[in-house]
């Protein structure tokens, strides 16, 4: 793995504490041409169709910016992970991460006391759901990470914490869905990865049978779709309403009125430590709002034409991971598959660490030979490469 410059470490490092830096990734756009024919043409598919879909949504002056600009960030994540290309560069997002956890930890203390171990872990900034991901990210970065032990042990086992107190089901089918296609694809090692996961359900499970009242744990073990089954009815009717071209990206929320009448609530750690949310946010909170499925998100928002264009780019993504059989590529593809279930984590701009998803998928675009390595940083044209080229 070639040498990764200290800039590009510290960025790596620092953008799970401020996300707003995965928007530095738009410069990878210069790096179009290095995408190969297949590559090319399937993005191609997917930002004709999101631009097509927004047109033929009830405001289309609002839908077009937004679908373009949605549609080039997740290009330029990809770009950004055709750049990086090897999944061990991503190693570095661990030492953010990190702080994620602790901040989660010392935020839910604040909120709730010394009883904060019977509450779900909130945070200043990132979601419940989102502290959970990050657990499941962090738990799949540290056992792809060749380093010292007796750093990745503690890393490791703190992010299982942060996963085990979100009490995010979604998050825990990650870490389990993601090590075992790690482990189908080439590397056994990622099974240590499901005997964690195993752990912390047998624990969590003796400690409920003993009568102890842990609401994440609880969660963990329910079935209850906690009224995800209302929100999506609710995104069916948005779609049947705008069948071919949705409502418009970022417009559903709305439609989803169990979620939409609650108010302003996107800082939930901030609203536990007894601050509001910003009136300035009141007007946008909506966009936040997700219809928890993948597939019935996408319906709702961009129609019937944005979705096929989306499951393209999806379809290529998956095969790419697939090709490469790069164990954390493809942990990453299918763990975040199955749960765009029961959530949303693929949605961008996020607090759901979907800009993982679409750097790993750029990185499978090199590693499977659907685009160039940019070993040198430097703008390449596939078609100047010649056949061999990929």
């Amino acid at each position: 793995m070639g040498a990764v410059s200290a800039r590009l470490r510290w960025l790596l490092a620092v953008v799970p504490v401020f996300p707003p830096l995965y928007l530095a990734a738009f410069a990878a756009l210069r790096f179009w041409r290095a995408l190969g024919p297949l590559a090319r043409s399937a993005v191609g598919v997917y930002l004709a169709t999101q631009l097509a879909a927004a047109l033929l949504s009830p405001s289309p002056l609002v839908s077009l910016p937004l679908a373009l600009v949605r549609g080039l960030f997740v290009v330029a994540l990809l770009l950004a992970g055709v750049y990086l290309r090897e999944p061990r560069r991503l190693v570095y997002l661990l030492a953010g991460l990190v702080v994620v956890y602790l901040l989660a930890f010392w935020t839910s203390h604040q909120a709730f006391g010394e009883l904060w171990w019977q509450r779900r872990l909130v945070h200043p900034y990132y979601t419940t759901v989102s502290i959970g991901l990050s657990g499941a990210v962090g738990a799949l970065l540290a056992l792809e990470w060749r380093g010292p032990w007796w750093l990745r042990l503690p890393v490791g086992l703190l992010a299982l914490a942060a996963l085990a107190f979100s009490g995010s089901r979604g998050a825990m089918a990650v870490l389990v869905v993601g090590v075992l296609a790690a482990a189908a694809v080439r590397d056994r090692r990622y099974l240590w990865g499901l005997g964690a996961a195993g752990g912390v359900l047998a624990g969590g499970y003796v400690l409920l049978a003993s009568g102890e009242r842990i609401s994440a744990l609880t969660r963990l073990f329910s079935l209850n779709p906690n009224g995800r089954d209302v929100i999506w009815q609710r995104a069916v009717l948005a779609f049947q309403a705008h069948p071919w071209g949705g409502v418009g990206p970022y417009q559903l929320g709305p439609w989803l009125v169990d979620l939409y009448r609650k108010g302003c609530h996107v800082w939930q750690g901030a609203a536990a430590l007894g601050l509001g949310c910003p009136s300035w946010l009141e007007p946008f909170y909506g966009a936040w709002l997700i219809a928890h499925n993948l597939l019935l998100h996408a319906l709702g928002e961009t129609g019937v034409v944005g979705t096929l264009g989306f499951l393209v780019l999806l379809a290529l993504v998956g095969y790419a991971a697939v090709r490469s059989r790069e164990p954390f590529l493809v942990a990453v593809f299918f763990g975040y598959l199955v749960m765009s279930l029961v959530d949303n984590p693929m949605a961008v701009p996020s607090l759901h660490l979907a800009e993982v998803f679409w750097v790993a998928g750029g990185m499978a675009l090199a590693k499977s030979g659907l685009a160039v390595a940019l070993e040198q940083g430097r703008p390449v044209d596939v078609d100047q490469l010649g056949p061999d080229a990929l």
